[in-house]
This record gives C-alpha cells, structure tokens and sequence, in this order.
C-alpha cells in the first residue's frame, strides 16, 4: 500500500494504524499506485495548544477523510498527544471507509493497559479512565473495561516495587518437536545435540549475569526460565541448571521462581521433585487445547491424556503455583471446543491460566504447507475470548497483564488471569519495563531500567543488550559475550552494565 505523511510522525506508528485496517500490508518506498491500491495520506500539524492532524483512506474511487485536533495535556508528552490526534483522524476515517472500527480503536502499541494506569495514576478514577478509554481512544466499551481492570491490577501488585529491584530471565530454547503454529527453529536433532554444550555455557553466563548484578548494587526479585521447553532437559541437567542458580543468590529470598515447563510430553515427577528441591515456586503446564483433534492439527505431539497426567505430576509437586497456556483462534477449534477446554481447566483450579490469541508467524510450518491456507474465523475467536474474560473472573481470577501481538487473529489480544496472591509478578514486570531483566541465554534480551526521575536530563532510561539469537550463534559468540569485542568496539557483558548504572544513578 501506499503510506503518505506530511508532519512530525513516527512512521511506524503510522504503519501500525495502517495495518489494523490492511493486515499484512507492506509498505514499499517503491509501491506503483494501481486502481486496487490502497493509498492513506496523514497530515500532522504542530499548534501552539495543541496537535492537528487530517487522515485520507482512499482506494479505487472511494475515500474518507477525517480531522482531529487534540489539546496538549500535563498527562502525555507532546509525542503522544501527536499519536492521539493523527490516530483519532485514522480511525474515524476508517469508520467512515470501513463500517466499523477496530475493538481497541487507535490503540496499537503491545500494552494497551498502559494508557489507562497513566489516567488512574492522573486521579481520573475507574468509571472516567473507562469512559475516556472509550470516547477518546475509541475502544470497545469492554475492551475499556479489561484495559482498566488490568491497570487497576498491575497497580495494586507493583505499589510497593523497590527501586533496587531486577529479575532474571533464563532462556533454554529447546523443544523436542515444533508445533505448526510455532516460529522457534531449535526443535531439530541437529540443534538438540547442541543442548549439552550450550548448557555449559549457559551456566557460565547465569554466573557472570549475577554477578554483574550484585556488582550494581541491585537485588533479585524474580527468576524465570523460559524456553522453548526447559524441561526438555534432563533431569541431571535441571539438577544441574537449576543448582548454579541456588548457588549464585538464596532462592528462598525471591518473591517467586518459575519454570516454563510448558510441554506435558516432556514432564515428569522425577523434574519436578528436582524444581521443587530447588525452589521453584511456579510452574507451567500449557496444553494449548484440550481437544485432541486440534492438538493433532497443530503438530503438537502429545495428547489430552497426556496433559492431565503431567497436571496431577504438577499438583503433587508440591510447586506453589500452576499455570495453564490457552490458544484461541486455532486450526479445528471453534467455540464449543474452545469453551469446553476452558470450563475443564478452571475445574482443575489453576492459581494461573493465560489466554493468548493465535498469531501468524511467517516462519511457522503451517504457514508454509503446500496448498493450505488457514483461515481463521474472526467471529468465533472474538467470543471464545469473551468467553474467557466473563468465565474466569466469575471463577474468581482476576486479569492482572496484558500484551498484544502484531498479526494476531482479530487484533486480539493475550491476557494473564490469577487467583488473589498468586499473579506472576515477573510477567507485570517484563511488560510494564518497570524494573531491569537481565536475560541468560540465546534469543534473551537484557533490559536495563532506571526509575523515572532517576536520570539526567537526555540520558537514556532503558538500554537493551541483544544476546545471539538462535543456540549456534550463542555458542560461537559466547567468549565475546564474557569478555567483549575490541575490534567492533563492544565492552563485555558485565562492563555494559556497569557503565550504565555507574553513569546514569
């Protein structure tokens, strides 16, 4: 499609707001203009009092324009508020285009709640912020009610977040298989041989990690292994993980201690007896869909049978706290399927269950078999998510994060419930950026957070350090990792940190 803007925009969120009307579009500088061709025009205009902007959306011989002027505020910075007015423009012309406007309105970053804790953070109050969210942004009055819900949660459980605080996030991308809808590549016998080594590695870098973190003068408060799958590990292997980092800090001191064990084909009571040895207080059993005809469609190697065994396994554990991943808006699922999944997970009693939105992932194999398209029924996800945000608060879970994924099926949005004292506080964390995660492993991203106010002016108040992507990559760069690169420049792991922190506090 043909994008054009005139003004003071960030051109992605221009191609954001584009792309909730034109999924998939792309966005060519050398784009030829065709009677098919979707062409939007955004003129942005700085006033003294505030920002105007005027959006077109025309193709073929149809077009709609629409015009907005939005007043600056003390609540949002001039950015923002030149997000809101060209973003107000956009989506009244696409109502008028279109017949309709999208359930989150001009909203399109990955935190939707984010806007809503900024009004009750304001002293706005929960009915306003849900009316603002509403008439301002032009969101579904329940998705306004979810967004502030959210808020509301994420502020209670972080009122008291100390500014000393980080957590550790440890990657261990590995899983036996892949699953259709998955983009993740080291499920290959050529990667899983690599398992051995990168866990020497691995084990290497939790060390240097916290280190460099007691060296910042800064305490762990959450420590999370992800994957992939982690307990593709073995259990001498977990054994193995899992006592460098009860040597490196006293788990019993952490506020929670997760392993994303995720594949019920790959747990067992003997890893579990060793998570919970270690410490480990919350554990995932992810079963996607309780109906084995859509397990099979998705590629994902383990049956119905299989999950509740691995479920008890988890509830015998003696592992505090148990989550449950759902998927909506999967090949062979519908809503009867859907709901049923959900009604036989909240029997069970999880403290945690997330419900995410399926999304397309270009690299997924089923986004590359021969002659398949998949077609997802948008209708049907849209109240299959509806049916998990009126059934699981009336089980008594309360949503407490939430994140939004690009090409996600519907522009749905993922959503993590739990019962009262049991949120998993790393999840709010990572997602709100309100305190610094340091990442162990391949594909791990550090995030270095300093509080608002807690820099000078100009300065950066988040830096991210990328570890190598894909396990090879890791491996053949790890000794750069540790002790940094003189030829490209590149300080060490534990020198990008300390520069930071040293410089900026």
């Amino acid at each position: 499609m043909i994008l054009h803007i005139e003004g003071d925009l960030n051109p992605y969120y221009a191609q954001t707001l584009c792309l909730i009307y034109f999924p998939g579009a792309k966005f060519g500088a050398d784009e030829v203009r065709t009677p098919d061709t979707p062409c939007v025009d955004i003129y942005v205009e700085d006033r003294a009092d505030g920002i105007y902007s005027r959006a077109t959306i025309a193709r073929g011989e149809k077009s709609s324009t629409a015009d907005c002027f939005v007043p600056f505020s003390d609540l949002f910075p001039t950015d923002r508020v030149r997000k809101m007015a060209s973003g107000h423009a956009m989506t009244l012309a696409a109502k008028s285009f279109f017949g309709f406007i999208s359930p989150w309105g001009l909203l399109t970053g990955v935190r939707p709640a984010k806007v809503a804790a900024q009004y009750l953070v304001g002293g706005y109050g929960v009915m306003k912020t849900r009316k603002l969210l509403a008439t301002e942004y032009f969101l579904n009055p329940k998705k306004a009610f979810l967004a502030t819900a959210v808020a509301q949660n994420e502020l209670k459980l972080t009122k008291n977040l100390q500014k000393d605080a980080c957590s550790v996030y440890i990657s261990v991308p590995f899983c036996p298989t892949r699953c259709a809808y998955c983009s993740f590549v080291s499920s290959s016998q050529k990667m899983l041989s690599l398992l051995g080594e990168y866990l020497t590695c691995l084990i290497e870098d939790i060390r240097m990690t916290f280190a460099a973190i007691r060296a910042a003068g800064l305490r762990v408060s959450t420590v999370y292994i992800g994957g992939g799958t982690p307990t593709v590990l073995s259990p001498a292997q977990l054994r193995r993980l899992l006592s460098t980092v009860a040597k490196c800090i006293d788990v019993s001191t952490l506020e929670e201690f997760t392993l994303e064990a995720g594949r019920p084909d790959t747990i067992t009571a003997e890893k579990l007896k060793v998570a919970a040895a270690y410490g480990v207080t919350r554990v995932s059993v992810n079963p996607q869909s309780l109906s084995d005809e859509v397990l099979d469609a998705i590629g994902r190697r383990h049956t119905v049978e299989q999950f509740y065994h691995a479920y008890d396994l988890a509830a015998r554990s003696g592992i505090r706290d148990i989550n449950c991943d759902l998927i909506v808006g999967l090949p062979k699922d519908n809503f009867k399927t859907f709901s049923e999944t959900l009604d036989r997970i909240i029997a069970l009693d999880p403290t945690n269950v997330t419900v995410h939105t399926f999304c397309f992932k270009r690299a997924a194999d089923m986004m590359k078999m021969q002659g398949t398209t998949y077609i997802p029924d948008v209708p049907a996800a849209a109240k299959c998510i509806q049916y998990s945000q009126l059934s699981l608060p009336a089980a008594e879970y309360k949503p407490y994060y939430m994140y939004r994924q690009k090409n996600a099926v519907g522009n749905l949005e993922n959503v993590g419930y739990a019962k009262a004292g049991h949120a998993c506080m790393y999840n709010i964390y990572m997602m709100e950026e309100i305190q610094s995660i340091f990442g162990c492993g391949a594909g791990s991203v550090t995030k270095l957070v300093l509080p608002e106010g807690g820099r000078p002016a100009g300065s950066p108040r988040i830096k991210r350090i990328f570890a190598p992507k894909y396990p090879y990559e890791y491996l053949k760069d790890f000794e750069k990792i540790k002790n940094g690169d003189a030829a490209a420049g590149r300080p060490s792991y534990g020198e990008a940190v300390a520069r930071f922190f040293d410089k900026q506090i």
